[in-house]
Parts: structure tokens; sequence; C-alpha cells
């Protein structure tokens, strides 16, 4: 199992060096983590096209278990990476496509919240693991080793 997650201020995020974790409600935390998730698939919404969606990174889950109200990541881990092609008209269009068909209900509820959480697996998984291997990606964060 994988956690789709909805996260609108990347940006930002990742230059201020808010890294490492995501938040969310008690009971989602509960429910993602029991699923014991290998990955976390990022997502937001690209400038100007509202109710689209971009993927931006997948990230290797380190605490499969919900601390406190968060779930960690590994960064320098070197299957967590940036997908840095997502940003084109097809691979939005693609990916948009599958959130409609797999889940109405987060596009419906705008991602706000525990709406943007989610535990993939099975066919929307394999979907999602598919649309990825056609983007280029690069380290999400150099290692040490790499410097």
């Amino acid at each position: 199992m994988d956690v789709f997650y909805y996260w609108k201020n990347f940006d930002s995020d990742l230059k201020a060096g808010r890294m490492g974790a995501f938040k969310s409600s008690a009971d989602k935390l509960r429910e993602l983590a029991d699923g014991h998730p290998d990955y976390i698939w990022a997502f937001r919404t690209p400038k100007g096209r509202k109710s689209e969606l971009q993927l931006l990174a997948r990230l290797r889950c380190t605490d499969r278990r919900a601390s406190g109200e968060a779930i960690g990541y590994d960064m320098n881990d070197a299957a967590s990476v940036l997908y840095t092609d997502s940003h084109s008209d097809a691979h939005i269009t693609s990916v948009s496509d599958w959130v409609a068909r797999n889940f109405p209900k987060l596009r419906t509820a705008n991602f706000q919240g525990i709406s943007g959480q989610e535990a993939l697996r099975g066919a929307p998984l394999k979907e999602l693991t598919l649309i990825a291997a056609r983007l280029a990606n690069s380290p999400l964060r150099p290692t040490a080793a790499a410097n």
C-alpha cells in the first residue's frame, strides 16, 4: 500500500525546509499507517489549472506508524524522487484523468484536509506506477555521497 497526498504548498515547504513528515488527523494517520505504506505520492494543482493535478514526487516512508500527528518519509532515500517533467500538458491530463476515474470524491472535495489523503492499493496504484514510469525524475535531495 502507498499513500496519495495532496501537497498544496510543496514549493514553499521545500524552500523553507519543512520536509520529512506530513500531518493529518489522528484517525486518517492511523488508517494510513495500518496499511504499512511504502511510498507517499505527492500531488498538487498546477498554477492556473483548477481541478487538474500534477504528480510531484514519490517519497519513501520511514515511519509506518503514525507518530503523533505525522507520517515520516526520507527525502534522501534513493527511491524518493522528484518528477521533473510532470508539468507538461500531457502528463497533467494523464494524472488528472487517473484521479477522476479512481478518486472522484477527493476531486469533488477539492483535496481539502483529509480529502487530499488516501490509501493507494491495487489497480489504481499499479496504474499510477505506470504513469510515473513515463516521467523523468531526479533524486529529491542529493545524498551526502553524491556531493
